[in-house]
Formats: C-alpha cells, sequence, structure tokens
C-alpha cells in the first residue's frame, strides 16, 4: 500500500522494497524444501542472499515451510501477495490500479479473480521455475 499512497517517501519505499526482497527469498526456500531439498543447502542459500539473518531465523523459516501443510500454504500467500503488488505499483496504469483496489477492497479475491482484473500483470506465486540455490561467497 506504501508503494501507492506515499511513492515518493524514500524511506517508506526503501523499506517496502526489502520487505519484497525478503519474502521472495522465503519463496525461494519454500520452493526449495517443497521440492526435496537437503535443509542444509537451503540454508546456504539462505545466508548467500540474506548475510544478516541469523542462524535461528533461518532456522524458522525452513522449520515453518517444512512441517504443517497448512502452514505453508499459508506462508506462500505473503510472497505471491507482495510480488503481485509491488509489480501492480511499477507497472500497471492508474485505471488498472483504481479498478483492482475498489475490487479488493469490497471483497476478498482469488489470484484467478485478481488476474482477471489485471492480465498483463505477472503470474501470481512467480512464473513456476525451479529455485537455484546459491552458497555463500567467500569474501
Amino acid at each position: 500500500m506504501p508503494l501507492f499512497i506515499t511513492p515518493d517517501d524514500t524511506p517508506v519505499t526503501a523499506r517496502v522494497r526489502l520487505d519484497h526482497y525478503l519474502q521472495l527469498v522465503r519463496a525461494e526456500l519454500h520452493q526449495a524444501v517443497n521440492a526435496g531439498s537437503p535443509v542444509a543447502e537451503c540454508a546456504q542459500h539462505a545466508r548467500a542472499r540474506v548475510p544478516f539473518w541469523t542462524e535461528s531465523t533461518i532456522a524458522d523459516i525452513l522449520t515453518d515451510r517444512g512441517n504443517d501443510p497448512q502452514l505453508r500454504s499459508y506462508l506462500w500467500a505473503y510472497p505471491a501477495g507482495i510480488d503481485w503488488f509491488v509489480n501492480l505499483a511499477d507497472t500497471a496504469d492508474t485505471a488498472t490500479v483504481g479498478k483492482v483496489f475498489r475490487a479488493v477492497y469490497a471483497q476478498p479475491l482469488t489470484p484467478h479473480q485478481l488476474t482477471q482484473l489485471w492480465p498483463a500483470g505477472p503470474r501470481i506465486g512467480g512464473p513456476g521455475a525451479p529455485v537455484r540455490l546459491r552458497k555463500p561467497s567467500l569474501p
């Protein structure tokens, strides 16, 4: 929402973009865990992508995505949603933004309904490509 309301507020925009990035990393970990990647490789990937995350933070993220199927589904909604709305802020025209916001404030919408409102938008949940796990680079 801040990207739509205060797009010229640099600190707020930076915070939203950082959260967007962190959610995308969580999504990569989500996909990797659910594709059966070893936990150690997922942890290395997390350290490479977000070096300021603690071992405890990484362990929590991986545990949350590996245990409960309902929790896994719930946690997937965050990265998929923020990515779609950041793309809406970055690329959609004002008429489309208005149409989307009127609809989402009237009632909760499914990914299919959002896609119908903005057919030119990105695929919700990403392209579906496998994740390439990264290892931390040595200084």
